[in-house]
């Protein structure tokens, strides 16, 4: 069954606002999402509105301007954006990716990317927002390795497509999981494990390359501005580092840091944040004389959540922290 047949009538319920106005409609959406540039390509006729609610960690809704519109969002912050046409269609871009979006093609952006999207006369968007935590209690961390493109109208997503359909389109079903915290626990597990199984969240290599001791992985000699965002990291990866930070000391606009970075070491500049913590907390717990405190070694390299960190470092290593003392 193809998402030409999606219909979210249950979300119908919970609409967020309907509006003329271009600021009203900017600030709206922004209360749920987060903060993004909204310019119409045409004249700025219509009414748009915005479904949206709530279920766990995850947050459903559709938006529609009613007129062209470029949305821009400088970087994603805190979650996953997927988004895909109820109708209409967009032409949408992030990590360096260029999509037509519509029934069929959805598009999926990652947190610390940038997303912006031409969206059609009369396009309406179905989003769902997926908090990074969820990954991790899900999956055991998030992942590494995701393609941009969703396709939402293959058959590597039906099952994952029937199950949300089954959600937005059930008012009783919709509403108890937004009431009831334990089935709202259990939609989001098995959307993101119907997710994950689909084969269209990729393996990651970093857990591999972390081991051989480079997380990096060069396409070409990288302009200067990644090596002095590399040597900045290194000195200060144990501080609460922001994108913004590696942008200003590199001396260039974050998102031309992030499009480097994607271009010549395959990854996002906080995913280097992540890798270079990972593999000095190694080094730290292999040199340690086994006094330690596998605690204070991941406050000192900059994970603030223990259990976090111990699943990131098994999956990364192949061993816990404490077995990797037990050796040292």
């Amino acid at each position: 069954m193809s998402p030409s047949v999606f219909h979210p009538d249950a979300l119908r319920k919970y609409r967020l606002f309907e509006s003329s106005d271009l600021d009203e409609t900017r600030e709206s959406i922004s209360r749920v999402m987060q903060p993004h540039a909204l310019r119409p390509t045409g004249r700025a006729e219509g009414t748009s509105h915005m479904d949206f609610v709530k279920v766990g960690r995850l947050g459903l809704g559709t938006i529609a301007f009613g007129s062209d519109m470029h949305v821009d969002v400088e970087s994603v912050d805190g979650y996953y954006l997927l988004m895909f046409c109820l109708s209409g269609r967009a032409l949408a871009r992030t990590r360096g990716t260029t999509l037509q979006v519509d029934r069929y093609n959805g598009i999926l952006c990652r947190p610390g990317h940038s997303f912006d999207a031409m969206l059609s006369d009369h396009c309406e968007q179905f989003v769902l927002r997926i908090d990074a935590h969820a990954f991790v209690s899900v999956l055991g961390e998030e992942p590494s390795r995701i393609a941009a493109h969703l396709p939402v109208g293959g058959p590597l997503l039906r099952g994952w497509m029937e199950q949300l359909r089954t959600l937005t389109g059930s008012t009783d079903l919709l509403e108890s999981a937004r009431a009831h915290p334990r089935i709202a626990a259990h939609m989001e597990h098995l959307l993101i494990e119907l997710l994950s199984q689909s084969g269209t969240l990729t393996p990651s290599a970093d857990a591999v390359d972390l081991v051989r001791g480079s997380s990096a992985r060069p396409a070409g000699i990288a302009p200067a501005f990644v090596v002095r965002a590399e040597e900045f990291v290194r000195a200060h990866s144990a501080d609460a580092l922001q994108l913004q930070d590696i942008a200003a000391a590199a001396g260039v606009p974050a998102r031309t840091l992030r499009d480097g970075f994607q271009q010549f070491r395959n990854m996002t500049p906080m995913q280097f944040v992540r890798d270079t913590r990972m593999a000095h907390a190694r080094q730290t717990l292999l040199r340690s004389d086994g006094h330690v405190r596998i605690s204070d070694v991941a406050l000192e390299c900059g994970f603030f959540h223990l259990g976090r960190f111990s699943l990131a470092y098994a999956k990364a290593f192949g061993e816990s922290p404490s077995d990797t003392l037990r050796r040292r």
